[in-house]
């Protein structure tokens, strides 16, 4: 019995240390394609713990996190509110973002339309129920809560109320389907549009972008808390040394750029965060405000909720920026 009781623990200890490590992500192109991307990079991640390493494309930003949080993918790379969820959830935790080529780490949703589509946003928003709107998925921050915000919500205008329909989409679906003429106002990002110039030269032609937001942070990368210590750091140092130090760095990077034309992978911790939170807040009051069949007692006890909420993310995520 002893000698049983001591082959089982060494018998688990051996099975995870082979474990597969799952990278999941959004593809904001086709599945396929964007799994056969990323996957040169897990390969090198898996031969550098010595297990394997596969990547798992999503259109949905949802189901990604579903499958996170059930403990079927380890490192994450989703939008912010994305990442916020597992973070919020306790099943996560940021430890990178990215960076593109030319080391940039910004970016920012559009709103696109065809040449001859209205001329500018405050346009756009003269005309209610004419125009037909490809939103990005509800759990993407900048194909959702960025545009949502600053594009209709500050101009006090819901999109499912003013559009004459929404349709909904990654970037690839909303640019073909306003190429088309499916819709008449897209929304996009400058990471996706320009990939999408140039697999489509000649219909980016035919589009103009109408709006642009203020500068977000790239995606993180979040990593899964359940991971031993020691696995969590060797990823951790594997992504932030990917294409940056190393005899195989040129070649790493031009991994990199053909996965997503990125640079690298940049430091970072959960308080980037605090981007989503504020436009979660906001989006959330407005709406409030527009719903009458709640009486004053009814929206103060919501109002309550959503600061009371919002004060606990503010100290999860490092305080007050």
């Amino acid at each position: 019995m002893s000698r049983l009781a001591l082959a089982i623990p060494l018998l688990l200890l051996a099975l995870s240390a082979h474990a597969e490590i799952v990278i999941g992500l959004v593809a904001n192109r086709g599945v396929e394609e964007t799994r056969l991307d990323w996957q040169p990079i897990a390969d090198d991640l898996g031969q550098l713990l010595n297990q394997p390493a596969r990547v798992v494309a999503v259109k949905n930003e949802a189901e990604l996190l579903a499958s996170f949080q059930r403990g079927e993918i380890d490192v994450l790379r989703g939008s912010s509110k994305v990442a916020l969820s597992a973070v919020e959830g306790g099943k996560g935790e940021i430890f990178a973002r990215l960076a593109l080529t030319g080391r940039q780490t910004q970016y920012r949703s559009l709103l696109l339309v065809r040449r001859d589509g209205p001329a500018s946003l405050d346009t756009l928003l003269a005309h209610r129920q004419q125009y037909r709107y490809a939103s990005g998925n509800p759990d993407s921050t900048a194909g959702y809560l960025i545009p949502q915000y600053h594009a209709f919500v500050r101009n006090n205008v819901l999109p499912e109320r003013f559009f004459r329909s929404v349709t909904v989409g990654n970037a690839e679906d909303n640019f073909r389907a306003l190429v088309e003429r499916r819709v008449d106002v897209a929304v996009s990002n400058t990471d996706d549009l320009p990939k999408l110039a140039e697999k489509y030269p000649r219909d980016y032609q035919q589009l103009r972008v109408l709006w642009q937001s203020p500068p977000f942070s790239y995606d993180p990368l979040v990593i899964r808390r359940e991971l031993p210590a020691a696995t969590r750091s060797r990823i951790a140092s594997f992504f932030l040394d990917y294409g940056r130090n190393g005899p195989d760095a040129t070649r790493a990077k031009e991994k990199l750029y053909w996965a997503d034309q990125l640079d690298g992978f940049l430091p970072a911790t959960n308080r980037q965060l605090r981007e989503v939170t504020d436009l979660q807040l906001y989006d959330a009051l407005f709406r409030l405000a527009l719903m009458p069949e709640l009486d004053t007692s009814q929206r103060q006890s919501r109002e309550k909720l959503l600061y009371r909420r919002y004060d606990q993310l503010t100290a999860l995520l490092g305080g007050a920026r």
